[in-house]
């Protein structure tokens, strides 16, 4: 069997494939890594005994490779019995191909279609509801999609939208979320806020969530190093790093999407590391002047005019 190469930036797709590979193909299944001594890669596909079993030969971020071992792999004869699968983020030329790409993230029709997909693959109702609640609540994430239907399929039959909402968590940005967000972006309409978001959540929730939103952001400050604008692919990396989700540190750099409704603001021109660590600090005051009777709208709202 030739070298076959899954490139794009779906991850999960390329896994799906292998495991319906290693289904369809009973035979030894080895899984290699950036990192990981070649030598098993080359001793298990040059193995040319009679008996020798039929092996799998999965290489993850192949592209991540010394340049002389990706050589070393490129020139290796495989033979028809057994499968060399290079995993990549771009194309290899010369190579069986397979692409797994993922939408756009703000391809929203695109993303719904790839949740269709993903509801008849695990045997759901395709369902026009149950999908716009998928996406609603969990975004283009296509791993938590993933696991969010597999936790319905448990239901089967007896799965309903009612037991959907549920059961479905979720990731996307909630009013607390946009909360702070309407604070660190200087948006006007934040004052007539404070009195419906005291009144759903209790204080501390507030304020921890106010702390998250900014050292977050402090992270995401010291990450950047003076660098203030980021493409996708270096969100995406920066969401991984700092374990900080892609939309809220799309939002903190001011990336805008298709038909997005409002403006972004870039903070990392905004906000400089002293002025974050301020602002942190000033949660902490902002915290003890409730818990010693202060009235909650009255500290909230000096807290953020002190941050404007």
């Amino acid at each position: 069997m030739p070298i076959i190469n899954l490139f794009g930036n779906s991850d999960l797709m390329k896994e799906k494939y292998v495991e319906s590979l290693k289904d369809r193909v009973k035979s030894e299944y080895i899984r290699i890594y950036p990192g990981y001594d070649i030598s098993v890669v080359i001793e298990k596909l040059s193995n040319l005994g009679l008996f020798s079993e039929n092996v799998i030969v999965d290489i993850i971020d192949f592209d991540k490779f010394k340049t002389s071992e990706r050589k070393k792999i490129l020139e290796l004869n495989v033979s028809d019995k057994d499968f060399l699968i290079l995993r990549t983020q771009n194309k290899i030329k010369g190579l069986k191909v397979e692409e797994f790409k993922l939408p756009n993230v703000w391809e929203e029709e695109k993303w719904k279609k790839l949740i269709s997909k993903f509801l008849v693959d695990e045997g759901l109702k395709n369902d026009e509801e149950l999908i716009n609640l998928l996406f609603e609540n969990v975004g283009p994430n296509e791993y938590a999609i993933y696991n969010e239907i597999k936790k319905l399929k448990v239901f089967g039959k007896d799965l309903s939208i009612e037991l959907a909402k549920d059961l479905i968590h979720k990731y996307t940005t909630s009013k607390l979320d946009d909360f702070c967000f309407m604070i660190s972006e200087k948006r006007k309409e934040v004052f007539k806020c404070v009195k419906e978001i005291t009144k759903d959540y209790e204080f501390p929730k507030i304020v921890y969530s106010l702390a998250n939103h900014f050292i977050s952001l402090y992270k995401l400050a010291i990450y950047a190093n003076g660098k203030v604008r980021f493409s996708w692919p270096e969100i995406s990396k920066i969401s991984r790093e700092l374990k900080v989700s892609s939309s809220k540190i799309a939002r903190f750099v001011g990336f805008k999407f298709k038909n997005q409704r409002f403006e972004p603001v870039n903070h990392l021109i905004t906000y400089d590391l002293d002025k974050i660590e301020a602002i942190i600090k000033r949660l902490y005051f902002l915290d003890r002047a409730v818990k010693s009777g202060g009235v909650m709208n009255v500290e909230l709202l000096n807290f953020i005019e002190e941050v404007w």
